[in-house]
C-alpha cells in the first residue's frame, strides 16, 4: 500500500548506540526499510506543431494507477504496453504540482544531511529542460507559474 506521501524516502531511525553492542538484526531491518531510487514519469503534452499537424498520441498516462501505456499498433493489431512508475505526471501536471509532491521532500532530505539526486533523463524534445528550469522569467522575485525545479529548489533552500 503506498505512503500518504509517496516521495518521502523512507530512513532508517536513527539510534545511539547502546553500550550493549550493535543489534545486526535490527540494522539490516532498517536498511530493508530505504527506498534508494524512485522513478518518476511526467508526460508532455503535444506541442502546438505536433497538434498542427495531426501528430497521433503514442501514450496514454493514468497518473492514478502510476502507468503509461504505449499505443502501437502493427499490422492493422493493436499492441499496447503498460509500464509502471513510482508516479506518474500526466500532460497537464502544473510545474508547482510536481515540484510539491516529487522533488519539495528530496530537498527537505538534504536539509537534513542526507545525499540525493534528482536527473532529468530522456529523448531530446521530451520536456528535461522545462521541466528542471522551466519557462519565462519574472523580472521581479516572484516565481512564474512555469518556473522549474532548479528555481524552486533554490528558492526552497534559501
Amino acid at each position: 500500500m503506498p505512503s500518504p506521501i509517496p516521495f518521502l524516502t523512507p530512513r532508517p531511525e536513527r539510534r545511539r548506540p547502546e553500550s550493549r553492542g550493535h543489534d545486526w538484526n535490527s540494522a539490516r531491518q532498517d536498511k530493508d526499510k530505504e527506498v534508494n531510487v524512485q522513478v518518476l514519469l511526467r508526460c508532455r503534452p503535444l506541442s502546438d506543431e505536433e497538434q498542427r499537424t495531426n501528430v497521433a498520441k503514442v501514450i496514454a498516462c493514468n497518473e492514478h494507477k502510476r502507468e503509461v501505456t504505449v499505443l502501437h499498433s502493427i499490422a492493422n493489431k493493436q499492441v499496447d504496453r503498460v509500464f509502471t512508475f513510482d508516479k506518474v505526471f500526466g500532460p497537464k501536471a502544473q510545474q508547482r504540482s510536481i515540484y510539491d509532491q516529487a522533488i519539495a521532500p528530496i530537498v527537505d532530505e538534504v536539509l537534513e544531511g542526507f545525499n540525493c539526486t534528482v536527473f532529468a533523463y530522456g529523448q531530446t524534445g521530451t520536456g528535461k529542460t522545462y521541466t528542471m528550469e522551466g519557462g519565462k522569467r519574472n523580472k521581479g522575485g516572484d516565481l512564474p507559474a512555469e518556473a522549474g525545479v532548479i528555481p524552486r529548489a533554490i528558492r526552497q533552500i534559501f
